[in-house]
């Protein structure tokens, strides 16, 4: 049920309306009302599962995807370049958002991931400047001396981890024959960790920290971390099950709010318009609106709100405030292939869990005392740079070498003028042996890629047996999408098209990722797990050759659901929606503040820079204050 009844909530003004309780919203909620003087709203369209058993169990997380309880259940459109294939992209409907669905990978991106933000034009973010954030988010538990043996966490740098933020981070303490032999395989193939990653730099295979409470063997997220202690507070106040349909401004004068040709006058916004229980309400800001609704529904937000194409507005009957037809644009995601295993008879998979009696004992004794299957969180993974794919799979580069390969097309540069200089800086990473190109990771089960439209169905063996699933990732893809409004009602999702593979040079990458993937493996001792030593394939994948495996990446393609940048932090005139302040453009006081803000994708999981753009919006917006 929800924590307050929205006649009481839109009792009351506050300086701050947030739009969204989930990573970044719940972040800022809790920052900005650590001053008992300023007063901060959050508006949530789910619920509160914080004592969820599907959210906390690390074995169960994939229960919650495809159930309209926890998950938005939003669809792409079939995607042209990857055989009209329909992808299915998971996003969090519930206090804590996409920090509570997914498999709780903590990483950081690299040096020059973050520093390539502010080479796109926003001064202030750089890795020196973020890095104080990602340090403030999170609290870093070491390891046991025996956790640190088996999963050799021996790289671990301690300065690289924070010691006192909300989001607890650790190893678990529960884990599996596969990842005991994780590092060690990386080790054989010459591409062990050459540092800790997360101070920015480092390439290899190892094992990573997860977000999860040790104590209690239960997720860390948002709505944990950063809401419930700071609950009883009276300066913040939470509405969930309610739907924000658009953003209010201020009416007086010029237009109505628009923001007319010639006109240097910024559009005040003063509150948000939301629907709860059939009922629409108006909730009054103060000082800001800000929206915190990830990379679908912040940009639908604005559209919705008169803020986007006015070409798109238009057509479908909303009022054009601001003309700015770089709302929606820009959205990268991290494509992945994947390739399945038989595992050798006796080790166990979450596939197991389809016997109600496998099921059974594993509930018991997760619950009563946090082991089990339902605890092995699956913690391994690797960044490697494009040469160090090349070389540990015999492979060559398929690669083309005419430059203008590396170029957008006009097309392209008409729709993101900014997309040149991110281009430069992708290819830049491409040839830097230092740099990561790949990311692979596992789950301990089998996956039916033949069902990526359907998450209730994809995270199933596609028939008997006991399977591993590798996955490849491209970190930073060159392909291009959107998300922009169907209609003019709030309840219609937008249209996500990613545009997967739309750019060759994606499925050049993959297909070097794809044999990485093999090579894993059949090398030693990851092989010793698998039937054949790594030969004999989970239903519906076969050896790869040069002849069939780009058709392997197109039919197997999916997203690690890292979806970014529809409101990009970048100028204008180079596609930006918001400034370095994360202002949008046009607005005197509306900002956006969640992953859609990103203009590059990074390598790995990108929950830890979300939760770093929040706490840095927070220093920012109370810094604002004070002007």
């Amino acid at each position: 049920m929800s924590l307050l009844t929205p006649e009481a909530f839109v009792a009351s003004s506050y300086d701050y309306v947030i739009a969204g309780g989930g990573t970044a919203g719940l972040t800022l909620a809790a920052r900005l009302s650590e001053d008992p003087k300023v007063s901060v709203a959050v508006i949530e369209a789910g619920d509160d599962r914080t004592e969820d058993i599907l959210v906390n169990s690390w074995g169960l997380t994939t229960g919650q995807l495809g159930n309209p309880d926890y998950d938005w259940i939003f669809k792409t459109t079939p995607q042209s370049d990857d055989n009209n294939r329909v992808i299915a992209w998971p996003r969090g409907r519930q206090l804590g958002g996409s920090s509570a669905i997914n498999l709780q990978l903590w990483n950081h991106a690299s040096r020059s991931d973050i520093d390539n933000w502010g080479e796109l034009g926003n001064q202030g973010w750089t890795w020196d400047e973020l890095v104080p954030y990602f340090l403030r988010s999170e609290t870093y538990t070491p390891p046991s001396a025996q956790v640190a043996r088996d999963l050799n966490t021996s790289y671990i740098n301690p300065v690289d981890h924070g010691t006192s933020g909300p989001v607890q981070v650790s190893f678990p303490t529960v884990y599996s024959n596969y990842s005991r032999a994780w590092s060690p395989t990386f080790n054989n193939l010459g591409l062990g960790v050459d540092g800790d990653p997360f101070g920015g730099l480092a390439l290899g295979g190892y094992t990573t920290p997860i977000s999860q409470e040790p104590d209690t063997v239960t997720r860390s997220y948002a709505a944990k971390a950063y809401y419930k202690p700071n609950a009883a507070r009276p300066n913040l106040k939470v509405l969930t099950k309610a739907l924000v349909n658009n953003i209010v401004f201020d009416d007086r004068g010029n237009g109505k709010g628009k923001r007319t040709e010639g006109s240097r006058r910024d559009i005040v916004a003063t509150g948000a318009n939301f629907t709860s229980a059939g009922r629409s309400y108006v909730v009054k800001a103060k000082r800001e609106v800000i929206l915190s609704a990830g990379v679908v529904q912040s940009p639908q937000l604005l559209e919705l709100s008169g803020i986007g194409s006015k070409r798109l507005l238009e057509s479908l009957g909303i009022t054009v405030r601001i003309d700015n037809p770089n709302v929606g644009e820009n959205l990268q995601d991290h494509a992945q292939t994947s390739l399945g295993f038989d595992v050798v008879d006796g080790l166990p998979t979450l596939d197991s869990l389809a016997d109600p009696a496998v099921f059974g004992a594993a509930l018991n004794e997760w619950t009563t005392n946090r082991t089990g299957l339902l605890a092995e969180a699956a913690c391994s993974t690797s960044y490697l740079s494009y040469d160090q794919l090349i070389k540990s799979t015999r492979t060559k580069s398929t690669l083309p070498k005419d430059e203008k390969a590396y170029k957008p097309s006009r097309e392209a540069l008409a729709k993101n003028p900014g997309l040149a200089k991110q281009y430069e800086l992708i290819t830049r990473k491409l040839r830097d042996p230092h740099e990561a190109t790949a990311q692979q990771i596992f789950l301990p089960s089998g996956v039916s890629y033949q069902n990526a439209d359907n998450v209730t169905l994809l995270f199933r063996s596609p028939g008997p047996g006991a399977f591993l699933t590798f996955y490849g990732v491209a970190v930073h893809p060159y392909s291009r999408g959107s998300i922009h409004v169907q209609s003019a009602d709030p309840t219609v999702y937008p249209v996500i098209d990613p545009r997967y593979l739309s750019n060759p040079l994606d499925l050049d990458v993959l297909t070097s990722i794809a044999f990485s993937l093999q090579t894993i493996a059949s090398t030693q001792p990851f092989a010793s797990l698998l039937k054949g030593n790594g030969t004999e394939y989970e239903i519906g994948y076969e050896k790869l050759t040069p002849q069939n495996v780009r058709q392997h990446v197109k039919k197997t393609l999916n997203t690690l659901y890292h979806g970014i940048g529809t409101c990009a932090m970048e100028p204008r005139d180079k596609g930006g929606v918001v400034d370095a302040r994360l202002k949008v453009y046009g607005t005197k006081n509306l900002r956006v503040v969640d992953g859609s803000v990103a203009p590059l994708l990074t390598r790995g999981t990108i929950q830890s820079f979300v939760y770093a753009i929040a706490e840095k919006a927070a220093d920012m917006i109370k810094a604002d204050a004070k002007r």
